[in-house]
């Protein structure tokens, strides 16, 4: 059957707008493109910052703090364009916009260049906050405004439907798959096979794209408008409720966005440091973050939401269960558990986001709101936190904060008050159990008693009881999280918690991030025994046959160390001997120094300094050709710091070493192969070496298995260091002539090339 033909327009009435079915199409790639620039110019944005800036705190915090506000001041801009204008002057406003910011990006860009004169004419967090802003702070802050407005134009075309704010809200679920799509996509793809430059290219026309489908969307939004004028239709609106109504519905919409947004902050530091340190794992749990926002607010995304309250109880029992009980192992459960509790709490809580959405006429409110609790649980984590716990206690408020947030799924149960009293008496026996490990019960017994508490406690949460049972949940939380083993002293820094435990083996003394160990001292009155280096920097393994080359050709020459530790390094030092440390951390700094903890530092025959600075930056500062040995120890952990193996960053540390100078690599790592790396720089560079791996250490020894490699320009050196092994369990063999990949430059950085099969 055919289709009648569309009746005519009547006089005076603007012709009928495009196809629906098209525009929809064209709102839903905008969405979607858009997004995806905002997250691609976050992450290159940050890869332009690691080489000029270093990867100071400052650095970071700064870079956080300027997209978080970026994007608040777009959508409070958004808000008001919605509220005061009409569709064709919110084109034209959107029109000036992009094309102001491509014109600020373009001379920004000339004039951020060359960043020397921001960094020594502000301090560092200005300089950052300006670099951001002269380069990408206008193009994200025009492309940050459109979400509120593709959502507000989508409810005036034909198809919406009076008051229907399902295709309107359906728009936010594709601008969070853009950004789904790009996070997956830059490691794996973007990364590897693209530069800094051609990625800027890529944002470039992505950009382009964007303000096109902006505009075409705005266009189908305006000319609908027209009609809607033309015929008498108005689109249905909410009636204004009072000011105290509407100031704790802002509460509960900025709750409901910053828990999810707190939780993923913490459960990514507690998954990457404290539980396993593995390169790239950031990205799954803010992948299911993203994900969460596809599914509920797509239209299927709400079919179960009846499950949701009761699999929210679950979730927060699991990760206070695993938490509370410090549990790690086996790695690969464990984070499996942690991150499916956090997509449940995330499905539910921005689940409850969606069903409490208003209508149309405050969409732009609504993501504003948003906006600013997703701001506050971020910046919480990154800024308030750090300064206020010596611990990770926001993953236990987040938890907390999630239970206070749970439907009341149990009101209707007789008799839930009965709970409080054995719920109570569990966590306090739990935590007892805990905080005594001399009562030798079984792990698996307490950690089933204190997991029947939370349950229990969660049980009771509703009405009068709900404060009683969050304050006993945090209680438990706390006091259980608290029992560590042997843990003398513990600070809190930007990069994490630093740990100095002891040990009864020697008894020693040891620094922890988190799973990674930073140096270990042996507890002695014995000043020579307390210069023993143990653990990687054992005089049995390859750092003593580079130390011992090192003493065969330039025996009074200046070392120089990328990355503290304890400062075991320094137990090499002889008299005469300077020793220069480049720390980034300053807690680290006062932890080495204090002799209540360790004394390397203090008891070694040579002269030492220490500077606080990414070493990198640093390093560029001392006298070329000042440098004898030159040691760059900072890749064991999950967060690499690219740019020190950068083709760029060689060439650096061949103008600070003397013509025979050694360059020494300590790259063991669980999880990254660096060797095929630095293979591809020692090449590009002009450098010979020698690789070796000490894995096969006994039990008896105090000394970890570890991978290091010396490089030199000259090869009588190279010679010196692998004619002198310290042990006949490993030994030297060359680097390879003929590197696997190219060199990472300044320019190009790929994490995934180093990951190990």
């Amino acid at each position: 059957m055919r289709r009648p033909p569309r009746p005519a327009p009547r006089h005076g009435e603007p012709p009928a707008p495009v196809v629906p079915g098209i525009a929809g199409a064209v709102a839903i790639a905008a969405a979607f493109s858009a997004s995806a620039f905002l997250f691609l110019i976050e992450l290159l944005a940050g890869k332009m910052l690691l080489p000029r800036f270093g990867g100071a705190p400052g650095v970071w915090v700064s870079c956080l703090a300027f997209f978080q506000v970026a994007l608040v001041a777009a959508y409070i801009l958004a808000d008001r364009l919605i509220r005061s204008g009409s569709p064709r002057m919110q084109v034209l406003a959107q029109a000036v916009l992009f094309v102001a910011a491509a014109v600020v990006t373009a001379l920004g860009l000339s004039l951020a260049g060359e960043p020397d004169w921001l960094r020594s004419s502000l301090p560092l967090p200005l300089a950052v906050l300006a670099t951001l802003s002269l380069t990408a702070g206008a193009a994200f802050f025009a492309v940050a405004t459109l979400a509120p407005l593709f959502g507000h134009w989508r409810t005036l075309w034909p198809d919406a439907g009076s008051g229907d704010a399902s295709r309107a809200y359906s728009l936010y679920a594709a601008g969070n798959a853009g950004s789904f799509a790009v996070l997956v996509g830059y490691p794996l793809v973007i990364e590897p096979l693209a530069g800094l430059e051609r990625q800027a290219a890529l944002a470039t026309r992505l950009y382009v794209a964007v303000a096109a489908l902006a505009v075409v969307c705005g266009w189908f939004a305006a000319t609908q408008s027209r009609r809607t004028a033309a015929t008498g239709s108005v689109p249905e609106e909410e009636v204004c409720s009072d000011g105290s109504d509407r100031w704790r519905q802002w509460l509960r919409w900025g709750a409901l966005a910053a828990v999810p947004a707190s939780w993923l902050a913490s459960v990514t530091t507690h998954a990457t440091v404290e539980v396993a340190p593995i390169p790239l794992l950031w990205i799954v749990p803010l992948g299911l973050y993203l994900a969460s926002f596809v599914l509920v607010f797509s239209p299927p995304g709400r079919r179960w939401r009846r499950f949701e309250p009761p699999a929210l109880l679950a979730a927060i029992a699991a990760a206070a269960w695993l938490l509370a009980g410090d549990v790690s192992e086996p790695v690969w459960p464990v984070i499996a558990v942690h991150l499916a509790a956090f997509f449940v709490a995330c499905v539910a809580l921005h689940g409850m986001l969606v069903d409490e959405r208003p209508p149309v006429g405050r969409l732009s409110e609504f993501y504003l709101v948003m906006a600013v609790g997703g701001a506050c649980g971020g910046l919480g984590n990154a800024l308030l936190a750090p300064a206020l716990f010596d611990a990770h206690h926001e993953f236990p408020l987040a938890i907390a904060a999630a239970a206070g947030l749970l439907p009341g799924c149990w009101r209707g149960v007789p008799g839930r008050r009965r709970f409080l009293i054995p719920a109570a008496a569990a966590a306090l026996l739990g935590g007892v159990l805990t905080a005594a490990p001399w009562l030798a019960v079984p792990r698996p017994v307490w950690l089933v008693i204190v997991a029947g508490a939370v349950a229990a406690i969660l049980l009771a949460l509703g009405g009068r009881e709900r404060a009683f049972g969050l304050a006993a949940l945090l209680s438990w939380l706390f006091f259980v999280g608290e029992a560590s083993h042997h843990v003398v002293h513990r600070v809190r820094t930007f990069f994490g918690v630093l740990r100095v435990c002891e040990s009864d083996n020697g008894p020693s003394r040891h620094l922890m991030h988190g799973g990674i160990r930073h140096g270990t001292q042996l507890v002695s009155p014995d000043r020579a025994r307390r210069l023993i280096p143990l653990s990687y920097y054992n005089d049995a393994g390859p750092l003593g046959s580079i130390f011992a080359g090192f003493a065969a050709t330039a025996p009074s020459g200046r070392v120089a160390v990328a990355g503290l530790g304890v400062g075991t390094i320094a137990s090499y030092a002889r008299p005469g001997q300077e020793f220069v440390f480049f720390e980034i951390d300053p807690e680290v700094v006062r932890i080495a120094r204090d002799p209540r903890w360790f004394s390397f530092l203090a008891d070694c025959d040579g002269a030492v300094r220490v500077v606080v600075d990414d070493a990198r930056l640093a390093l560029d500062r001392e006298p070329d050709g000042s440098l004898a040995l030159l040691v760059i120890d900072a890749f064991t952990g999950d967060s690499v710091p690219a740019h020190l193996l950068t083709a760029e960053a060689f060439e650096l540390y061949g103008r600070k070493l003397t013509p025979d100078g050694i360059l020494a690599l300590h790259v063991s790592n669980q999880y990254l192969d660096f060797v095929p790396v630095v293979e591809a720089a020692a090449a590009a560079g002009g450098w010979m070496g020698v690789q070796a791996r000490d894995a096969d250490v006994p039990a008896e020894q105090a000394r970890s298995p570890s991978e290091w490699i010396a490089l030199s320009r000259s090869l009588g050196t190279v010679k010196a260091i692998y004619a002198r092994p310290t042990s006949d369990r490993w030994r030297w063999r060359p680097i390879a002539e003929t590197p696997r990949r190219r060199p990472w430059t300044d320019d190009r950085t790929a994490i995934a090339e180093a990951l190990r099969p």
